[in-house]
């Protein structure tokens, strides 16, 4: 399948790969590097629960190859920390950054957690100066949703937890931005800050919508047009495997799916849509989000840039509804126009 390709990222995560025994992490890189290239310089990241961070799994990480760690931190407060469910206290990020570094990691990332129940601006505040003070060049922060296989997310779902209000998100994702920005990180994507030079290069191949392959139980991929997602169930992926059966779902790309795509996974970025980017396919973008966007920058829900067009800072919060928000005007364009599926059909 990705015969003759070279892969510039690998990326652990999607759970938490740290819980693998030194032995059995060799073995899974073993079989990577057996069956795909990966270029000399490629970025090899693994998600880390900070109370799994131990000398021996750091040297095998090391041994193997692995030069990004990204670590789940969520918060510096023990009561949140007891209240999301974590196992760690809110020494162990720290010690286990510090851990990392004496075995040559030096792509360090946080994550963190914000708008949940019970959240607040103080503690947010606290959580991200010791987050900085820690010196990761990397910060992931993600807006608390409401999940229901999850204790907090089942808590507020049922009404017995009250949820943080959507303004008071908004909130605390302007405080975000602000102390990251005085600190030197800089907004690259809508939820992930980093110094110049560190950002999360896996991370772009997605926004940036490239192709990349998903291995794994309930992975989703994206390869030579077409998105696929895997079986979520270890032993239904595991018997379509053996099996040589195809993955779960398998679903091709149209073109105004692609140009959709580009658009939405485009202005998450802090730099945003930018025409450079997407060169084969910008004139695409263009014809069916023309008058959207002409219509966004009138309203002030983006601006323009020198290649192309971002999210007004003031709608860095709410990117996805207007991201939303210009798909129906574009829809509704397109209704009054011949549509890029109608020409490609009559091609």
């Amino acid at each position: 399948m990705a015969e003759g390709r070279s892969f510039s990222s690998v990326f652990f995560g999607g759970g938490t790969p740290s819980a693998l025994s030194r032995r059995h992490f060799a073995r899974v890189w073993k079989t990577l590097r057996d069956h795909f290239t990966l270029e000399a310089s490629a970025e090899v990241t693994l998600e880390a629960n900070p109370e799994s961070v131990r000398p021996p799994l750091l040297e095998a990480w090391a041994e193997a190859g692995v030069n990004r760690l990204s670590m789940g931190a969520q918060s510096f407060d023990p009561l949140e920390l007891e209240r999301l469910g974590r196992l760690h206290g809110p020494e162990r990020p720290g010690e286990a950054l510090a851990l990392a570094r004496t075995y040559g990691f030096r792509r360090l990332s946080l994550d963190l957690m914000f708008g949940f129940p019970g959240h607040d601006a103080d503690t947010w505040r606290r959580t991200l100066e010791t987050a900085i003070a820690l010196a990761p060049e990397h910060l992931s922060a993600y807006c608390f949703i409401a999940e229901p296989d999850t204790p907090l997310g089942a808590a507020t779902l049922g009404g017995r937890m009250a949820p943080v209000s959507p303004e008071a998100q908004a909130d605390l994702y302007d405080l975000l931005i602000e102390r990251a920005e005085a600190a030197g990180y800089r907004l690259y994507e809508t939820s992930n800050v980093a110094r110049p030079g560190a950002e999360c290069r896996h991370n772009l191949v997605y926004w940036l919508r490239r192709d990349y392959l998903a291995l794994g139980p309930s992975a989703h991929g994206l390869w030579d047009g077409v998105r696929y997602a895997n079986h979520r169930d270890r032993d239904a992926w595991a018997a379509a495997l053996e099996r040589e059966e195809p993955c779960d779902t398998r679903e091709a790309e149209t073109p105004v799916s692609r140009v959709e795509e580009i658009v939405m996974l485009g202005l998450r970025l802090g730099g945003g849509l930018r025409r450079g980017d997407h060169a084969g396919a910008f004139a695409e973008v263009e014809e069916r989000f023309d008058h959207a966007f002409e219509r966004a920058v009138a309203t002030g829900r983006l601006e323009r840039t020198r290649d192309g067009f971002r999210v007004a800072p003031r709608h860095r919060f709410v990117a996805d509804d207007v991201i939303a928000w210009l798909m129906v005007v574009a829809e509704r364009e397109a209704r009054r126009t011949p549509s890029l599926e109608a020409r490609a059909a009559v091609a």
